[in-house]
């Protein structure tokens, strides 16, 4: 009977753990959801909103690293252009690993921006990237974002 309350209370915790894990799974996705749509619709003022005040972007690209605002004064000129109908523009991702707690997060993987301009000629980058977020006020926030370097359609095709 010990041995069988042993493994009640344990498969009971795991099944907490595995439902907390879920959960925290599903509001990282939310927050993607947020980026994906606040880039389609050209929405800059929300899309800064996902991103931590003191956020870092680190440009493996170029090999510098800057307060993610610097990174916003590059970016807004591609929200206004698809707020104002020039381009559509999209982003994708897939993750190689995602690491979490309630509180915390690191996620790794690729992503993939494309704009469609009036023309319908897209033009597609691949990138792989790492994130980190934190958990403040009940909203995750990317504090980092972390452009590694670029890619191509067979890599992110791998992690399907």
């Amino acid at each position: 009977m010990k041995h069988l309350c042993t493994i009640f209370a344990l498969t009971l915790t795991l099944s907490n753990i595995t439902a907390q894990e879920t959960i925290v799974a599903l509001e990282l996705d939310t927050a993607w959801q947020k980026l994906k749509k606040t880039i389609s619709k050209g929405d800059f003022r929300s899309f800064k909103s996902v991103y931590h005040r003191d956020a870092i972007f680190v440009n493996g690209i170029s090999k510098k690293s800057y307060p993610i605002k610097n990174a916003f004064e590059g970016w807004k000129q591609g929200f206004d252009d698809t707020k104002s109908g020039i381009i559509s523009a999209h982003l994708d991702v897939r993750f190689s690993q995602r690491l979490y707690d309630n509180f915390s997060a690191h996620e790794t993987g690729i992503f993939h921006y494309y704009t469609i301009n009036k023309e319908g000629k897209q033009s597609d980058s691949y990138v792989h990237f790492e994130s980190l977020w934190v958990k403040k006020n009940n909203k995750w926030l990317m504090i980092m974002e972390y452009q590694k370097s670029r890619t191509d359609k067979d890599e992110w095709d791998v992690l399907k």
